[in-house]
């Protein structure tokens, strides 16, 4: 999604496109576990990988299929390429649902545009190649993703509104030749999926795609922060998931799954090049601590309150290049399909489920205790404010006084005390004389590193005279 991705997208369109000859696996394997959210992986379809996804037997597979390469000129197909797909998908292993990801305008689509992001001119003719291959792969194909990242210019350098049209022209396609093809709108960032709606676009899919698999990634996904002064996750963390979800929610689509079309973490531990962070942080992880990741990636979506996600799919199987660009180096098997440790802990998510316990991601505050002033207290004076924040991994950022709503000041670690995972501060506050007399409300909030808030309140009141009372 947007700039950070940009060199792993373009990458990604040549990378999926070729096609390799026929093989046929038989396969004697489990079905893999039951859990909220099922496993996936994204491969090319080349022959060679089918004895490796038979051992890792992942729920779901993704690929890509290029519109511009099958489609060479209006109702010529390449039955050729569409052949080696049907028979790359009839090797899978006995069971693997796929998510067909279609992208790339032709040429003679788009106006003679020489760049696939371009929106083709008639949507109705991205329409017919839809129905074309739908009724091609007729069952073998259980869900087809409507382009990719199309928030990302090198994918779509349309507006959101041609977007919109070309999904509404997409879905009844689709529908016509497989009722029952799940159609997934892969969006991947709330504020386009939020013009989309506006653009009318809600019919016109049943589930959502979002990636979180981040150039130069390098936080755990249990860690997530909360956009300032709101209770929105940033969706730049993996947790941030849930903010796509959200806005699917408040346009009534909340019944609506979200399908985590790549994740993963690249094993590389160069200086980040690409993106936001470019010189600022390393490229990527340890192949250890990829594996790692990646059973807390599974571990989170296997929790309850994350049930509308309804795959997981590690982007990706194989390592795209050899170069020093993290975006070549997000797979379970290097280039030459030698396995990373990543590769056994992704077969033990497979058929072994999630093993990990407890909590993904702090989501509790802090523990905020306002020593003063204390409930019901009456003063005529300067009021002590006194508090104590204590968090579970490090002080807290922050303690915000207020009043009646008003806010008094803010202790931080600069201005404050902190011993240990604790931050606290004093101070004698003048201006509660000036407060009307009676009753008044001493509010104390504290957050943790991600934003996530405790709060405690008193009533004091405010009577004439000198001094406490």
């Amino acid at each position: 999604m947007s700039p950070r991705q940009l060199p792993r997208a373009l990458q990604r369109a040549t990378a999926f496109a070729a096609v390799l000859g026929t093989v046929v696996l038989a396969l004697a394997l489990s079905a893999t576990p039951a859990s909220a959210t099922e496993v996936g992986l994204n491969v090319s379809p080349n022959p060679a990988l089918l004895p490796q996804i038979a051992k890792l037997h992942p729920a779901w597979v993704r690929l890509f299929l290029d519109w511009n390469t099958m489609e060479t000129a209006r109702g010529s197909y390449d039955t050729a390429l569409i052949s080696g797909y049907q028979s790359f998908l009839a090797g899978l292993p006995a069971g693997t649902q796929v998510d067909l990801d279609v992208v790339g305008t032709p040429s003679w689509a788009s106006g003679g545009s020489t760049s696939t992001a371009t929106p083709p001119l008639n949507d109705q003719d991205f329409a017919g190649f839809l129905n074309y291959i739908t009724n091609a792969f007729g069952h073998s194909v259980n869900a087809y993703e409507i382009w990719n990242e199309e928030d990302s210019s090198p994918w779509w350098s349309g507006t959101p509104a041609q977007f919109a049209s070309l999904l509404q022209a997409a879905y009844p396609a689709i529908k016509a030749a497989n009722p029952n093809a799940v159609v997934i709108m892969g969006a991947n960032n709330p504020d386009f999926l939020a013009e989309l709606y506006s653009d009318g676009a809600g019919g016109s899919f049943d589930a959502v795609a979002v990636h979180t698999d981040r150039a130069c990634g390098t936080t755990s996904p249990y860690h997530f922060e909360y956009y300032p002064g709101t209770q929105t996750l940033n969706p730049v963390y993996f947790l941030g998931f849930a903010t796509m979800h959200s806005v699917m929610a408040s346009n009534g689509d909340g019944a609506k799954p979200l399908y985590m079309t790549e994740l993963g973490w690249a094993t590389d531990t160069g200086e980040c090049t690409s993106g936001m962070w470019a010189g600022q942080k390393l490229a990527g992880v340890t192949p250890k601590k990829q594996v790692k990741f990646l059973k807390q990636a599974y571990h989170c979506l296997a929790q309850p309150q994350y049930s509308y996600v309804v795959a997981g799919m590690w982007f990706s199987m194989v390592d795209l290049g050899t170069s020093s660009d993290p975006t070549d180096h997000f797979g379970l098997l290097t280039t030459n399909l030698t396995p990373k440790p990543s590769f056994s802990a992704f077969e033990a998510e497979t058929h072994n489920g999630d093993q990990l316990t407890g909590p993904c991601g702090n989501f509790n505050g802090p523990r905020l205790v306002l020593i003063s002033p204390r409930p019901g207290e009456h003063y005529s004076g300067p009021l002590p404010l006194i508090v104590k924040a204590t968090g579970s991994a490090g002080p807290p950022p922050s303690i915000t006084l207020q009043h009646d709503g008003t806010t008094i000041l803010h202790f931080n670690r600069v201005d404050a005390h902190v011993h240990g995972n604790t931050l606290s501060g004093r101070i004698d506050w003048m201006g509660a004389r000036n407060l009307s007399l009676g009753s008044h409300t001493i509010t104390a909030v504290a957050v943790n590193a991600g934003g996530v808030p405790t709060t405690v309140s008193v009533t004091v009141v405010h009577v004439p005279g000198n001094g406490h009372h």
